[in-house]
This record gives C-alpha cells, sequence and structure tokens, in this order.
C-alpha cells in the first residue's frame, strides 16, 4: 500500500513540476536579461514588467510550433519524418516566425518608451540568447 502511496504522490508531482518548470524557464529568462542590462533602479521598476509581458508573449508565439517539433522530434531524430510531417512542421515554423515577429516589433515600440535605444538593442540580444547561456551552463 506504501508504494502505490509514493507512486501515486511522485505521478502528481510530476505533473504539477511541469507547468511550474515552465514558469520557471521563462523567470530564469527574465532575470538573465535584467541582470546582464545592469539598469538602474528607476528603469529596472519601468522595464521589469515590460520585459516579462515580452518573454511571454514571445513563448506564445513560439507554442504551435513546439509543440508541433515534440509530437514528431522522435520521428525526426530516428529519420522516419515524412514529407507530409516535414510539410507540415516548415508551415508552422513559418507562422511561429511571422508571430515572432510581429511581437519583436510591437515590444520595440514598447521597449523605446522605457529604454534608450542602445539598450533596447541590448535587451533583445539578451532575450534571444541560447537556453544554456541564460542558465549558465558552459558551452
Amino acid at each position: 500500500m506504501n508504494r502505490i502511496s509514493l507512486w501515486a504522490l511522485l505521478l502528481i508531482c510530476t505533473t504539477l513540476s511541469t507547468p511550474a518548470m515552465a514558469q520557471s524557464n521563462l523567470e530564469l529568462r527574465h532575470q538573465y536579461v535584467m541582470k546582464n542590462l545592469k539598469l538602474n533602479k528607476e528603469l529596472t521598476g519601468k522595464f521589469s514588467p515590460v520585459c516579462k509581458n515580452y518573454l511571454e508573449e514571445l513563448k506564445i508565439a513560439k507554442s504551435e510550433y513546439s509543440k508541433l517539433k515534440d509530437k514528431y522530434k522522435d520521428a525526426e531524430k530516428n529519420g522516419t519524418l515524412t514529407n507530409g510531417q516535414a510539410e507540415q512542421l516548415l508551415n508552422a515554423k513559418f507562422e511561429a516566425d511571422a508571430k515572432e515577429l510581429a511581437v519583436r516589433k510591437k515590444y520595440y515600440e514598447e521597449f523605446k518608451k522605457v529604454l534608450p535605444l542602445k539598450k533596447v538593442y541590448y535587451a533583445f540580444d539578451l532575450a534571444n540568447d541560447k537556453k544554456s547561456k541564460v542558465k549558465g551552463e558552459k558551452n
């Protein structure tokens, strides 16, 4: 009976931690951008919520492509991706790229209201860094 309870608890924890992990990755990226922009307190207070909104919208723009990529990751890894699957992936990627560009253009205008242009450039650059760099891993 104790083993069943332990497995049930483990399953519940695993299920609940998935959204939390996604949120923590977003938060980790937000902290990375804010830390590396080196803003004063006033600008940090103004820019932080805008940056967080940008990262959230960017993630949403990429989400459909990410889901499809996950769906076909085994086929991609094994080299068994069909032409139909490849076409789905390409179309989803093109759509995600268009959505991402729209988000970036929108937030370019928002960032300019808060930051000097040089910092706007760096904010976009930092937000686009690889996951390994954001997490502090060595390449």
